[in-house]
């Protein structure tokens, strides 16, 4: 008996367990004042949650309908272009989270993403988001979320570590 209800145990347990492995990020956009300053806007925002190489993000932008993610992601090989020193991942493939039909602003058709590798002193663009942290006083983020769209940033996200929901 003893021996049953510790493995009835171990099976309720472990599924949360393997859930508290996730990182869990609130990516918060940074934007343009429109004078050359940043600023934040916290009612756009992005939800990631990063679990080896599942990547799951409910992205919550003016320029969509609804909230929505990206299809697929996968990690990036290490070729020396700038997108893949910047980015850990890249995903692609707009979607809504409902699965239901969304509109977007023209410019954002064919947008995808890259999210960073963790960020120390060691990644490339530490300075820079180091510096644009202090200047809004929020510090430096975890990871950046930046939604491409022709070839060119639309939106970036600086992303601070969450505690996993239980």
């Amino acid at each position: 008996m003893r021996i049953r209800t510790a493995l009835l145990a171990c099976v309720l347990i472990l599924p949360t367990t393997a859930s508290l492995a996730a990182e869990q990020y609130k990516c918060i956009l940074i934007a343009d004042d429109g004078k050359g300053a940043n600023t934040l806007d916290a009612s756009q925002y992005v939800d990631l949650s990063i679990d080896k190489d599942v990547v799951r993000s409910v992205i919550h932008i003016m320029d969509a309908s609804k909230d929505l993610t990206f299809s697929t992601c996968k990690t990036l090989p290490a070729d020396g272009s700038n997108f893949n020193r910047w980015f850990k991942i890249e995903c692609r493939d707009l979607k809504s989270v409902d699965g239901k039909s969304y509109t977007i602003e023209p410019f954002l058709a064919g947008a995808y993403a890259g999210i960073s590798p963790i960020i120390d002193k060691n990644y490339s663009m530490y300075g820079a988001i180091a510096a644009v942290g202090t200047t809004l006083n929020i510090g430096t983020p975890a990871r950046t979320f930046a939604i491409y769209a022709d070839k060119k940033p639309a939106h970036e996200f600086f992303c601070y570590s969450e505690k996993p929901k239980p």
